[in-house]
């Protein structure tokens, strides 16, 4: 996937949406060398503005990699509902698409799924950022919403839905880590394989969370 980093133009006095470009320029860096390879210098260089520039938006280094997860996770939740809304259907069919999303994303998007889920950005005992914070549940509740549905259609197991939610979410996460990780063997590369996989692996999630008879 090309990030493309807007650059100030070179008669122009100010960029003219500087916060974004410098993001896509850490989105871009992350692609390029993870979150070590990420610097404001880097980004400012990215985006054509001086080195002093990108601190008019972010203090420090950890504050840009805030931002960068945070456009993460609204593109990981882009991705589902794009799925969702190509696929349609009933809500079992929109849960397999938003698997499908969130595979494709974290394929597409390797070092950025990784930091959003890393601990990068903010360790166990420390709160995220509110925006972080809010784009991380954004992400959340595409899959939530449908568990939800999901419940109230008889379609899956009475059960508390983020109970459900999680044992979901554990098994797409987790096939996703495998495949970006090379542990799927001809399955990165190939779109139609991986769609396989992962139907295989949410039919199987379905039969474990659908009404006890």
């Amino acid at each position: 996937m090309t990030i493309r980093v807007p650059r100030k133009k070179a008669d122009a006095y100010q960029h003219g949406d500087l916060r974004r470009a410098l993001v896509q320029a850490g989105l871009k860096m992350l692609a390029e060398g993870g979150v070590d390879g990420l610097s404001l210098r880097g980004a400012a260089e990215l985006a054509g503005v001086s080195h002093a520039a990108p601190y008019r938006h972010f203090r420090d280094k950890e504050q840009l990699v805030s931002a960068v997860a945070e456009e993460g996770f609204r593109m990981l939740t882009s991705r589902m509902r794009d799925e969702i809304a190509a696929r349609g259907g009933d809500v079992l069919s929109r849960l397999r698409a938003a698997a499908e999303g969130y595979v494709a994303f974290a394929v597409a998007q390797p070092a950025t799924f990784r930091t959003i889920f890393g601990g990068a950005v903010c360790g166990e005992d420390q709160p995220p950022p509110p925006g972080l914070k809010e784009a991380g549940e954004e992400a959340y509740h595409v899959l939530r919403d449908l568990i939800v549905e999901g419940i109230e259609r008889s379609r899956l197991r009475a059960e508390e839905p983020d109970r459900l939610a999680l044992a979901a979410w554990s098994m797409v996460h987790g096939l996703s880590m495998l495949i970006i990780e090379g542990q799927v063997p001809g399955v990165r590369g190939n779109a139609a394989q991986r769609r396989a996989v992962t139907d295989v692996v949410v039919h199987l999630l379905e039969t474990g969370i659908r009404p006890l008879s």
